[in-house]
């Protein structure tokens, strides 16, 4: 509960791991997510695997009916059944759009007239860059960033391109992807705050791995010291890790758990989903501030996967 005077701007991040399956067998868990989260301004779902086509606009129905009241901006893979990542936003921060064109990177938005004492987009855009840089990534379908007024900062999400079995990915993931990540985030910052959220594919400390001395983490996506290195680049660039705002030293809280391997009822996990926040946004710098960053704990699949994570910002 915010002092009085003060507004929050609630954000959540879930990668659902296929957008058409969780409507069909775990439809509870989308609406528990908004229930624990506090009905979120905007809501982002990771790794929906849908194209543009009736598939897609068949689950965009679904969606609307179990959440009223809110609005999708879709980014798509060209690939069939892979990645994408859409932003749900409430219907009071994002007013009617015109239909357009998925390959349009820019999307034209804006805000109902009676929400503009609170709210205000400015504008979205689909893609890792404005305009998108010539990248693999980006028929992928991994970024949207949403420009606010009110608050006034950027919010982009991000579906973290995965190093791959064998690591067969790992050079592009940490040469290209975060090289440009790291570029766009501070090219955002020059503007105002920034706050990124997503599945990140990296548990960044020993305490975000329930096995941190396994010999096998170096030969595995999301736990080699290159990728973690990598992170903590990220953040000496000016991020901060929001969870770790709060809880610096806590172990035993993850954001994944294999399902092969049965690993949630027995908590050995990774936390591979984050929220961060541009620094200005903890030191008071900034007119916009974290309030909570936090792990959606209960809304997850019985034996594992991926559960949310959540912010809320004060301004």
């Amino acid at each position: 509960i915010l002092p009085e005077g003060e507004r929050g701007f609630n954000v959540a991040f879930w990668n659902v791991g296929s957008l058409r399956a969780t409507l069909d067998k775990r439809s509870e868990l989308l609406e528990k997510l908004v229930e624990s989260t506090s009905r979120p301004e905007v809501i982002f779902l990771a790794e929906h695997k849908l194209q543009p086509g009736d598939a897609l606009q068949t689950a965009e129905k679904d969606l609307f009916k179990l959440l009223p009241g809110y609005r999708a901006i879709w980014n798509c893979a060209e690939k069939k059944g892979y990645s994408g990542v859409v932003a749900l936003l409430k219907e009071e921060v994002l007013g009617a759009m015109r239909p357009s064109s998925m390959k349009n990177k820019s999307v034209e938005v804006s805000t109902p007239e009676e929400s503009l004492d609170r709210f205000e987009i400015k504008s979205c855009h689909r893609g890792l860059g404005i305009p998108p840089l010539a990248e693999e990534y980006n028929r992928e379908g991994r970024v949207i960033t949403l420009n606010f007024e009110k608050p006034n900062l950027y919010v982009v999400v991000a579906y973290v391109p995965n190093s791959g079995a064998g690591l067969k990915r790992i050079d592009y993931r940490l040469d290209t992807w975060e090289r440009d990540m790291r570029a766009y985030i501070a090219k955002l910052e020059e503007e105002k705050p920034v706050a990124y959220l997503g599945d990140m594919n990296v548990a960044h400390l020993d305490e975000d791995i329930w096995n941190p001395d396994a010999k096998h983490l170096e030969k595995n996506a999301g736990t080699t010291t290159r990728e973690r290195n990598a992170f903590s680049a990220m953040l000496d660039g000016g991020l901060v890790d929001g969870f770790r705002y709060f809880h610096p030293s806590v172990k035993g809280n993850y954001t994944f758990w294999s399902i092969r391997a049965r690993n949630r009822p027995h908590n050995r996990g990774l936390r591979l989903d984050y929220t961060l926040v541009s620094e200005s946004m903890v030191n008071g710098a900034s007119p916009v501030q974290l309030a909570d960053a936090y792990i959606v704990g209960d809304v997850c699949a019985d034996f594992g996967d991926h559960c949310p994570v959540a912010m809320t910002v004060k301004y």
